[in-house]
């Protein structure tokens, strides 16, 4: 998960530097914002170690902003893929 997290934050900077950024960049954003939170659902099974009680809170917050997360990526990416395909 870690290495998704990191091409998702990585995904922007990439795409400013081919050149692909000024086309979709509302894509592009969508999946930065999956890339922290992606970081958001991975810190939540770090939560035991500040918090005994916390097991479930990082079990659901995990799986939350996991899913929101995927959503922001599918929608992003769809964002990109479209914006590209409808430029002539």
């Amino acid at each position: 998960m870690e290495i998704f997290i990191l091409v998702c934050l990585l995904a922007p900077v990439l795409a400013k530097y081919a050149g692909l950024m000024d086309r979709a960049k509302r894509g592009f954003s969508l999946i930065a914002g999956a890339g922290v939170l992606y970081l958001l659902a991975h810190s939540f099974g770090q939560t035991e170690l500040v918090v005994d009680e916390a097991a479930q809170m990082a079990t659901y917050g995990s799986y939350l902003f996991g899913l929101i997360g995927w959503i922001f990526v599918l929608v992003g990416t769809l964002l990109v893929a479209y914006k590209l395909a409808m430029e002539e």
